[in-house]
């Protein structure tokens, strides 16, 4: 694989209903909620950098599927199903940098609002887990002026479940709706030294994993024009 950097620039603290504020959704059927908060312009919701979508519940709807519908960083569009929660907070995996719409598959118990939080992650990058040498090195760049937070993590889950190429796993193991979309969880893992580092560092990965990312775990602000940096060198697979 060839060497890849992961980037999170400086950006805006959350705000919790900045796409979409506090409403219901109760027609009955799959319905869209309507974007009017101050990050909505001509009903596209604009975010600062590519950043992931949260979505607040005020009630339990543990039963409902909501799918966000925006671009990414490219202006490639994303999908994503995020199941409901009880009385909490809960986002989407991949990094929105507009959003332009958010359904609900039926009927909500209680109120709901979408945003943003004060955490980052990146997208996932797939790393080439079958290779006999997995080898991957990885390093970390916070250049001075940076107040920053960063962890790098890791999945064995296989993310591209989440683009419906496997429907034949478990149900149990999917969060499955109206929409006809089938999303698995993704279990997550901290890398085991490069965890809410405020300052530059290497390090590796001695064991395959399907994918990592960048997670920016406060808002990240300071510093010179730029971003924060994690380059990825993987090993290539041997010829002989």
């Amino acid at each position: 694989m060839r060497p890849r950097v992961l980037k999170i620039a400086p950006y805006d603290a959350g705000d919790i209903d900045g796409i979409a504020e506090v409403q219901i959704a109760t027609a009955g059927g799959i319905q869209e909620l309507v974007l009017d908060g101050v990050l909505v312009v001509d009903n596209v919701a604009i975010l600062d950098i590519p950043r992931q979508v949260t979505l607040d519940f005020n009630d339990d709807d543990r039963a409902r599927v909501l799918v966000v519908t925006g671009t990414d960083a490219k202006g490639n569009q994303l999908v994503e199903a995020v199941q409901g929660v009880d009385t909490n907070i809960t986002s989407t995996v991949r990094a929105f940098k507009t959003v332009t719409s958010i359904k609900v598959d039926a009927d909500l118990v209680g109120n709901v609002e979408a945003g943003t939080d004060d955490i980052v992650s990146t997208n996932w990058l797939p790393l080439d887990y079958m290779v006999a040498d997995f080898d991957v090195a990885l390093g970390l760049t916070i250049l001075a002026g940076f107040t920053a937070d960063m962890t790098v993590e890791l999945t064995l889950s296989n993310i591209l479940d989440r683009r419906g190429n496997a429907p034949t796993a478990g149900t149990s193991q999917h969060v499955r709706s109206e929409f006809g979309l089938f999303f698995p969880e993704i279990n997550i893992f901290d890398h085991d030294s490069i965890v809410n580092l405020v300052a530059s560092a290497t390090g590796n990965l001695a064991f395959p994993v399907r994918a990592i990312r960048l997670k920016s775990n406060a808002t990240l602000t300071g510093g010179p024009d730029g971003t924060v940096d994690l380059e990825v060198v993987q090993a290539s697979p041997r010829t002989s």
